[in-house]
This record gives C-alpha cells, structure tokens and sequence, in this order.
C-alpha cells in the first residue's frame, strides 16, 4: 500500500494517470479510485482513453472549442497587417482601431500584430546615439544648420552681472550638425529682427568661405522670432525668413511639440550655461564679449565631444571637408544691435586663421 501512496504524491501527472490505470485495469475501478483518491468517474474517464487511444489518451487535450465564430478571418489579419506596415510598424492598436474604424476590438488587434511580429523593440540610448551620430557623419560641412534662441536670465550666477552691467538677455545660436561647430550673437530683445540679423551674419560669413547658401538649411523652432505672428491672418514671410529666402537658405522647421529635433543646439546651450556663464565673472561688457569669443574659439577649435569619437569640431572639419578654410570655425560673438545700427557693414573682416 505505501508504494500507491508514493505514487501518488507524484508531480508528474502523465505518470501518475498511468499507474492508477494500471491498477484500474488490474484491481477494479473502485480500488484505484481510493488509493489515488480520485472519483471512480475520473477513473473510467482515464481507462476509456487509455483503452482507445493508449498512452496518447493520459495527455491533457487543450479545452479551446473547435469552432469559434467571432474568430478574426484571415482577411482581416491581412488588412491589419498591411496597415501596421504602411505605418512603420509605429501606430499601436488603439490608434489604428480609432483611425481606420476596425470592429474589432484593441486585444485582438494587438494579438494580430504581436502573432505577426510586428513590435518592434525599443532602441537602448546608446544604439540610438550610434545611429545619430552615424546619420550627422554623411551629412557635408554646413549643409543642415539649428538655429535656437537662449534666455540667459534664469542662469543664476550671470542674473547680477546682466543686471548691473546691463549685459544683453539673449543668446541666438547656430549649430552645424556634421561637426558639431558652433556660433553664437546677443541681443537685449528676442524678435524676429535679431533673428534676421543673426542669420545674415552667420550666412555672410560662410559666403565669405565659399559655402554655397542654396544647398544649406537653417532648422529652427516655431518661435515668433523665426516665423512671425503664429496668429497673423495672411502668409507673410517674418524679416527671419525674408533672409533666408534672400541667401536662398532653406528654411527648416520642427513639428510642434517635438524640441528633441533641436537637440543639437539646445546641448549647446547646456554646456555654454555650465562652461561660460555659470563660472564666469565680468567687469564690463567688453570683458564679456572677449570671454564669449575665447569660448567661442576654445569650443569650436579645442573642446572634443565624447559623442563624436572624442574630436573637436576642427578634427571633424578636416576629415570630412579639408577643402574648406579652418578659419571658418571663427566667428565673433557680437551684439546683434551693432548691425541694426548699421555699426558693421556687410562686408565685415574676419580673422583667416587661429593662430
């Protein structure tokens, strides 16, 4: 008798049928039932399929019915598969249900998409710096530009010198994506006459390195110093755009809501806060403006960024584009009022060369 209550305190159940059969068939329906503590129906039930079809007949057989009629067609399986394709496999269940009107509901469109391995796995923020900075290594010298403005007033150790040496608030920056070089201009106002301004000054400095204007793009926000009056109630070009148009610059801009499209320029205004104005003190404006260009310089010429395998913006330079002139990286950060007072011409002298 210890042997069956041994057997019975087995976990395998394919085993455990298999004995209490045997002992059905030997001793009777009765005794295997209180041996195994079964009911003599369970017994029967697992008897009748041994008889019939062996030792297949003591697996479990799956409980699903054989026929479902709310079951999904194939047809439609397809359809939602095309769908989620022609999507870029981005668009999730609810989305698609909501956007194509689909009966079904969102489980089983997402039972479908999952069935037809249709989720993609997210990219870890490593892969998706490889990628990025992959992508910005094909691009040529110049050719895709974020421009973003900086309000300097909540940086809290430049607040008292901007106050007492009525430093300027505003920062324009322009960023190259290939090489990460950077330049920037101030303004005491943020409108679109400065963000003109800057613009031209950017623009005629690369003309004066030979940079084609007409095959590089300016990319910027939806901020009313690049695109005007978001209200405005004809189509009529901001002074930012007027620009553009007039050196034939493409004029790029991001979807509302996405800011991480100028993650480029806004990282540079991160480390500008941390490496310039955070540490640095002035005693007047023209200090200021000298430390600015010493970054400036020291950014562009020195400082090499871990993201781009460890090199300056002029390792960049002469790897993808030794044909272009190095002093190019040198661009005075300037007051933008100067140009609207007319206090620099068009043609304006910059330095050839760092020495």
């Amino acid at each position: 008798m210890e042997y069956y209550w041994i057997i019975r305190r087995m976990s395998n159940k394919f085993d455990y049928r298999l004995k209490m059969v045997e002992l059905a068939m030997k001793s009777g329906v009765s005794e295997a039932a209180r041996v195994f503590g079964a009911t003599r129906k369970t017994v029967r039930k697992w008897r009748d399929r041994y008889k019939a079809e062996g030792l297949r007949g003591l697996r479990d057989k799956s409980k699903a019915p054989h026929n479902i009629p709310h079951k999904m067609s194939v047809e439609e399986e397809a359809m939602i598969e095309d769908i989620r394709k022609r999507h870029k496999s981005k668009w999730g269940a609810i989305r698609l249900k909501q956007r194509y009107r689909i009966s079904r509901s969102h489980t089983a469109i997402h039972r479908v998409i999952r069935q037809k391995d249709l989720i993609k796995k997210k990219k870890k923020r490593w892969v998706k710096r490889k990628d990025l900075r992959e992508l910005k290594a094909k691009y040529e010298a110049f050719e895709k530009n974020q421009i973003d403005t900086k309000d300097l007033i909540d940086i809290y150790h430049y607040w008292p010198f901007m106050r007492g040496l009525r430093l300027p608030r505003y920062e324009y920056t322009c960023r190259e994506l290939s090489t990460g070089a950077s330049f920037f201009a101030y303004a005491n106002e943020n409108n679109s006459t400065y963000a003109s301004l800057f613009a031209d000054y950017v623009a005629q400095h690369l003309i004066s390195y030979g940079i084609d204007t007409a095959t590089i793009q300016f990319q910027t926000d939806n901020g009313s110093e690049y695109i005007g009056n978001v209200r405005k109630k004809i189509n009529r070009l901001s002074a930012f755009e007027k620009t553009l148009k007039r050196h034939k610059i493409y004029h790029g801009r991001i979807p509302p809501g996405c800011s991480h499209l100028q993650g480029d320029v806004e990282t540079f205004h991160r480390i500008v806060e941390d490496e310039l104005y955070d540490i640095e003190n002035y005693s007047n404006e023209a200090e200021f403006l000298g430390k600015a260009y010493a970054y400036q310089l020291y950014f562009n010429y020195i400082r090499e960024n871990r993201w781009r395998d460890n090199k300056s913006p002029l390792q960049l330079l002469r790897e993808r584009a030794p044909h272009l002139d190095e002093g190019m990286l040198n661009l005075p950060p300037i007051r933008l009022e100067i140009l609207l007072d007319g206090g620099v011409e068009t043609g304006y002298h910059v330095p050839g060369s760092v020495p």
